[in-house]
């Protein structure tokens, strides 16, 4: 159904679009910048993504208090100019080639400030939103998030011939572009003005927190995020040293990730929405499709085996993001949405950085036996989803 919280919702879609692209262009060519062109080892460039992890752990708090405290429209277009501000210092460091313990702090502070934009546009969707529009909206988010992720790394290759510190500029100028496109097109909700808004800088974390399924929504949703922080850390390796296909046959691996998402968000919500199921049981089986989808991995011999265990999971994907939100969304306490958001952010970054590590772990062990590997991981999300069906009854 075409609400006027959908139409409002796909200049907003178009943002999200306009901010990953920026980032997707850049993101997987930099360690090749680092290694290739500078010259850097890969066992030190490696110390980059936990250092860009603690800043996405470390940041949400903040952007979700400034989100409260300052305005959301507002935050959304500093957390874009700012970040256009730090890809342009990074141009300027790549041109100079500044050491790489500077490039290391700026790719940390870069990655800080992205949850400016992240956590205020979560937030500022809310406002133009009910708990019954809600899905529909944030699935064109993401169809709007994932179209700048499949269209950025293309883009990028190209880019890669020519010298990196134009690459920070276009980045930089794209940004920029998202900043003055969100100004434009994002209007300014009269509701922000209601005394809710107002109420933001007197509630404290303490009552945030206070909210038992809040924070079992959160606790659930680190589990899940354990499991699916495996899809681009150990499958890879799995993929290539276990299963073993090539890295061209493992791109179209993970493409289908992004074109399932673009193609079956909408369609499957809707047909979500028209079913009333609630947002706990498409949590459940969201959680599950996760589950079957990680654990088939352990049967597959190839490429087409992988990309229909990929189709699988991101099934779960689909069904869950919009879920995640809504339910956040719903048992945000007045004054607190920007900070409820931030703490599903929070707790995002510290399963996508402890995920890995267990899944290392796991793949030590397991590494012959794939069925133990995938069993185990697959029951994060198994728990996860009875979890979430706890809270059916808000």
């Amino acid at each position: 159904m075409n609400t006027p919280a959908n139409f409002r919702a796909v200049p907003l879609a178009a943002a999200w679009a306009i901010n990953s692209l920026a980032y997707s262009i850049i993101y997987p060519f930099i360690p090749i910048y680092l290694t290739e062109e500078r010259g850097i080892p890969i066992e030190k460039v490696g110390l980059i993504f936990p250092l860009m992890g603690l800043a996405v752990i470390l940041t949400p708090p903040l952007s979700g208090w400034l989100t409260d405290r300052i305005g959301r429209r507002f935050m959304m277009q500093f957390g874009q100019s700012s970040r256009a501000l730090v890809f342009l210092v990074m141009a300027a460091m790549a041109y100079w080639q500044a050491p790489f313990e500077l490039f290391a702090i700026v790719l940390m502070i870069n990655a800080g400030v992205g949850t400016f934009f992240q956590v205020a546009a979560d937030s500022y969707l809310s406002e133009f939103t009910t708990p019954e529009t809600r899905p529909a909206a944030y699935s064109k988010i993401r169809i709007g998030t994932n179209v700048g992720w499949a269209l950025g790394p293309m883009l990028g290759a190209f880019l890669a011939r020519t010298p990196f510190a134009l690459m920070f500029t276009i980045t930089a100028i794209l940004c920029l572009i998202g900043a003055l496109y969100t100004k434009y097109t994002c209007p300014q909700i009269q509701e922000s003005q209601t005394p809710e808004h107002h109420a933001a800088p007197q509630l404290g974390l303490r009552q945030i927190l206070g909210n038992a399924s809040l924070l079992k929504l959160l606790a659930a949703s680190f589990l899940l995020f354990i499991l699916t922080s495996q899809l681009y850390s150990i499958l890879s390796v799995y993929a290539t040293q276990t299963v073993g296909v090539s890295r061209n046959t493992l791109g179209f691996v993970y493409s289908v990730n992004g074109f399932t998402i673009i193609l079956f968000q909408l369609p499957v919500t809707r047909l979500l929405d028209r079913f009333k199921l609630h947002q706990a049981v498409r949590l459940l089986g969201g959680s599950i499709l996760y589950a079957l989808g990680y654990f088939s991995l352990a049967f597959c011999g190839g490429g087409f085996s992988l990309g229909v265990a990929v189709f699988v999971l991101t099934q779960g994907e689909v069904i869950v993001q919009p879920g995640l939100y809504t339910l956040v969304s719903r048992l945000a306490p007045k004054g607190g949405m920007g900070r409820s958001m931030a703490m599903l952010g929070l707790v995002r970054g510290i399963g996508m950085a402890a995920g890995p590590w267990i899944g290392a772990q796991a793949f030590a062990s397991f590494a012959e036996t794939p069925v133990m590997l995938w069993g185990i991981l697959s029951i994060f999300a198994v728990v996860a989803g009875f979890a979430f069906l706890s809270l059916r009854s808000l």
